[in-house]
């Protein structure tokens, strides 16, 4: 009988152990992010310890509030959208492409011999993933620019694992990106982005997301990208590093990086190659 259970025993083990090492890190993901948070309600806050305030202090704090919101306000609009009147690379123009006048990056001053002053320009860039010979991946990003001012950003992550029982786990991520250069130099361009991510593939939820990249142009025609985006899907964390050198030839560009996801508790760590163009 305990030759039984001892028997028993050990087989319940190793099957658990097989299921577990046959689960990879996307269907960690996956599992983590369809579970839902326990919400733990506190007790409510004793209102009457506030009632002993008078109203010249009500007024008191809400003149110091309202000098504060604006004082905040004020540094806000500054750092994230800057003063047009007093700042003159938030005038610079889009180009046509990075180096197309053999020295500006994304953007070049109002008062360059070429102002160019183009109005659209649409950039879409593929990179191939890879960590193992076991979790790959293809990430497609595209730039909508109508103008120098702002512009729209997709992104699409497909990511593939090759599990120990020899099945496949995917998982599509998507991000969608109001995106405004709050730096607009020839060199280099600095600035934020807002927007939403979501994952499918029997997920189907989304969040909110936001970011900062910027690239600079070290010398023709080599440049460096660096973006760093935070999100959140059921509370748990979307993240996203990425690194990129890039080789522009003309209109097209080739590029080497490294980019690193966290989507819940897994880490992902690629080395990433592609190409993209500017149309």
């Amino acid at each position: 009988m305990h030759l039984l259970r001892l028997f028993t025993t050990i087989t319940f083990l190793i099957v658990f152990s097989l299921q577990s090492a046959a689960q990879g890190k996307i269907d960690q993901s996956k599992e983590e992010l369809n579970k839902r948070n326990k919400t733990v309600k506190g007790s409510q806050s004793d209102q009457s310890v506030h009632s002993y305030k008078s109203d010249e202090q009500k007024s008191f704090g809400e003149i110091m509030f309202q000098g504060v919101a604006t004082g905040l306000a004020y540094l806000t609009w500054y750092s994230t959208i800057g003063v047009y009147k007093l700042e003159d690379h938030l005038h610079s123009n889009l180009t046509k492409y990075p180096y197309y006048n053999n020295q500006s990056g994304n953007y070049e001053s109002t008062d360059s011999v070429y102002n160019s002053k183009l109005h659209f320009r649409f950039d879409l860039d593929y990179h191939f993933l890879y960590s193992n010979k076991n979790l790959i991946g293809n990430y497609f990003k595209c730039n909508i620019r109508p103008f120098q001012y702002f512009y729209l950003q997709g992104q699409y992550h497909r990511l593939t694992e090759h599990n120990t029982d020899h099945t496949y786990s995917n998982l599509s991520l998507f991000n969608a990106y109001f995106c405004y250069d709050r730096l607009r130099f020839e060199r280099f361009n600095v600035g934020w982005k807002a927007g939403l991510c979501y994952i499918a593939d029997n997920i189907n939820r989304g969040g909110f997301s936001f970011g900062l990249d910027g690239e600079a142009f070290l010398i023709k025609p080599v440049s460096v990208y660096i973006s760093k985006q935070w999100g959140a899907i059921n509370t748990k964390p979307v993240n996203q590093f990425e690194v990129t050198g890039k080789l522009h030839l003309k209109r097209y560009n080739i590029h080497l990086g490294y980019e690193h996801l966290k989507i819940a508790s897994p880490v992902y760590d690629y080395v990433l190659a592609g190409a993209g163009v500017r149309l």
